[in-house]
Order: structure tokens, then C-alpha cells, then sequence
């Protein structure tokens, strides 16, 4: 996967969201009750097949989810890293006609106050 272009598709998108704001493993019924997606069940195995495919989940444990053994799922290493890839390719086309301090504000300006601050120490490191 080093020379191919990194994509997700939108489901893959909110699912690795759910998984990576997380501080526990989830179950597909977990992140399906997580928020106000709207993602159904069956959905939501189907993309997390293809991310456990793909190397951006792992199956971290089994639990029972009522009476029903199920998978626990986090987002691994290899998502944390290709997410910020991805979006960077999203924006890539548009650097040349909107620069980067736009997108750095409009990133910054949509976030709260205590993430504000943790973003723009991040940045004052690079």
C-alpha cells in the first residue's frame, strides 16, 4: 500500500471516526449505537471487513454483547497515520488557488476552546 493512493469512502470515514474517539474497544452494535449517523448493522460489519482487510482495525477481544459473543474493534496505527495522508490528498488540488492558512483557520476556527489550544501547540511545534 506504499505507492497506492490512500481513499476512504464516507461509511469508512464516520466508522474510523467512532473507532478513533474511543478510549475502548468497540462491538459493531457499539458504534452502531454510538451517534447520530444512522449506520446500520449490516452496514457496519461490511465496512469493518474491509478495514480489518485493509489494516486500519484489528479485533482487540470477544465480549458478550446480550447473549451474543462479539468482536471488539479499535483502529490501529496504520489508520492514524493514513487519515491525515488522506486528507491531505483531499486538499491537495486546491493549495495552489486557496493556500495553506485557510484551511489551517477554517481547521482551527471550527474547533472548541480546549482543542483550540492543543492544536495550535501543535502546530507552534512543527
Amino acid at each position: 500500500m506504499t505507492n497506492a493512493t490512500i481513499t476512504f469512502n464516507p461509511r469508512e470515514v464516520d466508522i474510523l471516526n467512532i473507532l478513533l474517539n474511543s478510549s475502548e474497544p468497540m462491538t459493531s452494535m457499539d458504534i452502531v449505537n454510538s451517534g447520530d449517523m444512522q449506520l446500520s448493522q449490516s452496514t457496519v460489519i461490511a465496512v469493518l471487513r474491509k478495514l480489518l482487510h485493509d489494516g486500519y482495525v484489528e479485533v482487540v477481544g470477544v465480549t458478550y454483547a446480550g447473549k451474543v459473543l462479539s468482536r471488539t474493534y479499535v483502529a490501529t496505527e496504520l489508520a492514524r497515520t493514513n487519515i491525515p495522508k488522506y486528507c491531505a490528498t483531499l486538499y491537495q488540488p486546491f493549495v495552489a488557488v486557496i493556500g495553506i492558512s485557510p484551511l489551517i483557520n477554517s481547521i482551527v476556527s471550527s474547533l472548541d476552546e480546549d482543542m483550540k489550544k492543543k492544536v495550535l501547540a501543535d502546530i507552534k511545534k512543527l
